[in-house]
C-alpha cells in the first residue's frame, strides 16, 4: 500500500488533502511525504510511522532510559549522527536500532562493518534520535573532561552549538529550545565557578 493510502486509511489526512499534495508534486521535485509536511497536513513523526508500517517495521518512541552506554559507544559517533541511528538494545546475536528511515538500507549497512550481529531496525523520529544522541555525547564529553587528570589546568570550558535549554515561564509552562552555550568551570578554588553565556 502506498504512503498516501496508508495516511488516509489511518485517518491522518483526507483524500482531498492527498490530491492537493499529488497535484503539487507534479510541479515540485519533492517526495509526497515532504509536501504533506510542508502543507501542515502531517508531522515528521506521522511520516516515519507510515513508512515503518508500509515496510512492516515497528515504530518506537525513544526514551532516555533506552540509552545503552556500552552499545552506543561500540559505534562511531559520526556514523550514528550521519545516518540518524540510535542503537537501543542488544542480545547475543542481535542489535536493535531506531533509525529515521527504516527503509534506507545504506544507513543500516553503515553499521555492519562494526558488528557481526544481525541488525533489526525500528522507525523513529529523526529529531528524537538526534536529541538523544546529542544529550548522550554531551554527557560523555563532559564526564571525560571532569574526570581527566589535568594537574596544570584549572579551567574547563564546555561549548555546544546545539545545546537543549529548558526554561519555565511565569505560568509554569516549560519551553525547550536549542541554543549555543558556553560553560566555564573554574577548578582553581574550593568553591569553583560556573557561568553560562
Amino acid at each position: 500500500m502506498k504512503i498516501g493510502e496508508l495516511l488516509i486509511k489511518n485517518g491522518i489526512i483526507t483524500e482531498e488533502q492527498l490530491n492537493e499534495a499529488l497535484a503539487l508534486q507534479k510541479d515540485q521535485n519533492k517526495k509526497l511525504g515532504e509536501i504533506l509536511i510542508d502543507l501542515g497536513y502531517i508531522s515528521l513523526k506521522d511520516l516515519v510511522w507510515m513508512i515503518s508500517e508500509q515496510a512492516d517495521i515497528p515504530f518506537v518512541e525513544i526514551k532516555p532510559e533506552m540509552l545503552d552506554v556500552k552499545l552506543i559507544n561500540s559505534f562511531p559517533e559520526i556514523i550514528l549522527q550521519k545516518n540518524s541511528i540510535l542503537p537501543i538494545y542488544e542480545t547475543d546475536q542481535t542489535i536493535y536500532i531506531a533509525v529515521a528511515d527504516p527503509t534506507d538500507q545504506n544507513s543500516i549497512n553503515a553499521l555492519r562493518s562494526y558488528t557481526d550481529k544481525q541488525i533489526i531496525a525500528s522507525g523513529a523520529e529523526a529529531g528524537e534520535i538526534h536529541q538523544m544522541l546529542d544529550k548522550f555525547y554531551l554527557s560523555q564529553h563532559t564526564d571525560k573532561v571532569l574526570t581527566a587528570k589535568a594537574p596544570n589546568k584549572n579551567i574547563i570550558q564546555i561549548t555546544s552549538d546545539q545545546a537543549t535549554v529548558k526554561t519555565t515561564d511565569e505560568s509554569g509552562k516549560a519551553k525547550v529550545s536549542k541554543a549555543k552555550i558556553n560553560i566555564i568551570i573554574n577548578l582553581s578554588n574550593d568553591q569553583g565557578g560556573k557561568h553560562n553565556e
